[in-house]
């Protein structure tokens, strides 16, 4: 984009020093995509944005949800998009109850297909690398507080 931008200038420069009256129109022009180039860029980050938070999670353990013992995370992905969600990218992240560090962090990707206004719960386990050292001996999950971080939401294009 900024070679593209680069040559434009050098182009409209070299006209300039050629011919004046042919350079003005292809100044004109040349500012005329400029503009419309980084209004669509400027507003295309904040479209995906909000596309991207309509997709929302919410943790517990919760051992009725999730009967297998190596997983005993419960995530509910809840897509709030009108297109349906096709993978999802996230970091699990665990703080000891009554503290403000991260003990645990894992990313993790889920490939449920997740229809428009609907939720899908999923069950996870937790990684043993994902616990900050020193590594606990038993690991409990109800002694951490859960919360989850999407980071790449992948929509379906049909």
């Amino acid at each position: 984009m900024a070679l593209a931008a680069a040559v434009a200038i050098l182009l409209v420069g070299l006209l300039f020093l050629f011919n004046r009256r042919a350079a003005y129109p292809a100044l004109g022009l040349v500012a005329i995509i400029g503009i419309t180039v980084a209004i669509a860029t400027a507003l295309q980050p904040s479209t995906r944005q909000n596309t991207r938070e309509a997709v929302t999670a919410k943790v517990s353990v919760d051992p009725a949800n999730c009967s297998d013992p190596s997983k005993p995370i419960v995530i509910e992905f809840l897509n709030g998009n009108q297109a349906a969600v096709q993978r999802v990218s996230f970091s699990l992240l665990g703080r000891v109850k009554g503290h403000s560090s991260v003990a645990y962090r894992g990313f993790l990707r889920d490939d449920t297909i997740i229809e428009p206004g609907q939720a899908a719960l999923t069950c996870h386990g937790l990684l043993p690398l994902g616990f900050a050292p020193p590594r606990p001996a038993t690991i409990t999950p109800e002694d951490y507080d859960w919360s989850v971080d999407i980071s790449l939401v992948d929509f379906s294009t049909r």
